[in-house]
């Protein structure tokens, strides 16, 4: 069998811009390009020199292009060329403290930063969005890094057209395309830190803020819910030390779970901006929410649950390159959250491990669903990736599975067939490690059916990444 570690070797060329052979067939309708933006290069500098990177979420950012018409495939890549990438280039060090890499500064330096805010060096590793009629890169803080959806030729750092205070941000805003509107989520550490909800529309880069939520206890939060009426937060109690934060130590050695607080759903009306209810349940992590909507009087949130102890430790580098031990994909749970702060209730949706979902996004966020896509690993845990694509029916808890000898898929997309209203209508895209050939591969599954359909092979053993998106209308 097929070992994922070699998805975390890293890669130092970029492609410009090369065809790649095809198998299967591509559907006439799919148009468009997927961008996918995840860890490139682990070490500071090319050819495995430099300081080594600490954590997965260090890996210095890399884009990879797919663009598919009339039935062949065009791929390149490319590094953001962030502050991060810069310093780490050039002096064969990390000039940021990153989620779990710090520079090699002495105390005495640390301490001189102290009452600052955080350094960022915007290593935009985690996501891609559109700000502002721009395609961006982004990470958990506030700033991101355009780039060209074509070339990928990126450009300085952008910023905002506000004051809207942030020192972290949520990767995952929402999105409303009938709106023309983002909804996003920024945090402010201090003696007294705040959760910021904001708007912004689509031609703008100027937020408006929608809440404060003051919190005495931070958390992490990778994703939040949302409905047309509701922002979700989910306040875990994987929480911060700001002190350290300050004094510019890792974000993974600035956060204690703490259990005995419970995970906490804060409910905000967005309208108003004032918050509805604040309800705790017993501890769960999650890094990416499903979907939320209304019903009866309550909010159905559904998300895979993980245990917090090692949410952060378990991408340590060191911990994913050794023998063990492993954390299992989520359990996929619905939670239902009354507005009147009764008591939060849950049941499980499907015992198929569970991670990195999508669903119909434009059609049903925030809207009661049937169908979520996600990567998932064996109910008999042996390894820290997911070594599958799966498809869940919320309904009746069944699932359809994809799975290949020594191939580790990433997160799905899915990607609307346009002349169907079906939910499931369309193609499910992921790009798959196949660590036995040493090659990854863009697969194609029909969405309904979940059998391969095509796919287009990359000449090159490509590194685990995080997040993508597809756009109809790039080049």
């Amino acid at each position: 069998m097929g070992d994922y570690r070699v998805g975390l070797e890293g890669i130092d060329t970029e492609v410009v811009d090369a065809e790649l052979e095809t198998t299967g067939t591509w559907p006439a309708w799919l148009g468009g390009t997927l961008v996918r933006n995840g860890p490139g290069r682990f070490t500071a500098q090319p050819g495995g020199r430099g300081q080594p990177a600490r954590h997965w979420f260090d890996g210095l950012a890399l884009l990879q292009r797919f663009t598919v018409r009339d039935g062949r495939v065009s791929y390149a890549r490319r590094y953001v060329r962030s502050p991060a990438w810069r310093a780490a280039t050039e002096t064969g060090a990390f000039g940021f403290a990153e989620v779990g890499t710090t520079p090699p500064r002495s105390w005495p330096a640390r301490l001189a930063r102290f009452g600052r805010p955080p350094e960022t060096g915007t290593n935009a590793v985690v996501n891609v969005l559109r700000l502002g009629g721009r395609h961006v890169a982004v990470t958990e803080t506030p700033d991101a890094i355009p780039y060209d959806p074509f070339t990928l030729e990126t450009t300085d750092v952008l910023r905002y057209d506000d004051d809207l205070p942030g020192d972290w941000c949520c990767a995952h805003p929402h999105h409303e395309q009938a709106r023309g509107l983002l909804t996003g989520l920024t945090l402010q550490y201090g003696r007294r830190s705040s959760y910021h909800v904001y708007e912004l529309d689509d031609d703008s880069l100027q937020r408006r803020l929608v809440a404060s939520v003051p919190t005495e206890h931070p958390s992490y939060m990778h994703s939040f819910a949302m409905t047309a009426r509701f922002v979700v937060l989910l306040e875990y109690p994987l929480l911060a030390n700001t002190l350290s934060l300050l004094v510019g130590r890792s974000l993974v050695d600035s956060h204690d779970w703490r259990p005995e607080r419970g995970t906490r759903f804060t409910v905000v009306e967005r309208v108003t901006g004032s918050v509805v209810c604040r309800s705790v349940v017993p501890a769960f992590f999650c890094y990416h929410q499903v979907n939320a909507f209304e019903s009866d009087g309550a909010l159905l949130v559904d998300l895979p649950s993980v245990p917090g102890e090692q949410a952060m430790h378990q991408f340590d580098l060191d911990a994913l390159r050794g023998p063990g031990p492993r954390t299992p994909a989520g359990e996929l749970r619905r939670y239902r959250v009354p507005l009147d702060g009764g008591p939060v209730t849950w049941r499980l949706l499907s015992r198929t491990p569970f991670e990195f979902p999508a669903i119909a996004y434009v059609q049903r966020s925030g809207l009661p669903y049937r169908h979520v896509y996600g990567v998932g690993t064996p109910d008999t845990l042996t390894t820290s990736f997911s070594d599958r694509l799966v498809k869940v029916d919320v309904e009746d808890g069944s699932s359809r599975t994809w799975t290949a000898e020594g191939c580790w898929p990433g997160e799905p997309v899915l990607v609307d067939d346009p002349s169907s209203t079906a939910e499931d209508a369309g193609v499910v895209l992921s790009l798959v490690l196949d660590s036995v050939a040493r090659r990854s591969f863009l697969l194609a599954l029909d969405a309904d059916t979940f059998t391969e359909v095509a796919r287009a092979e990359v000449p090159d053993a490509l590194p685990l990444g995080f997040h993508g998106q597809w756009y109809d209308d790039a080049p």
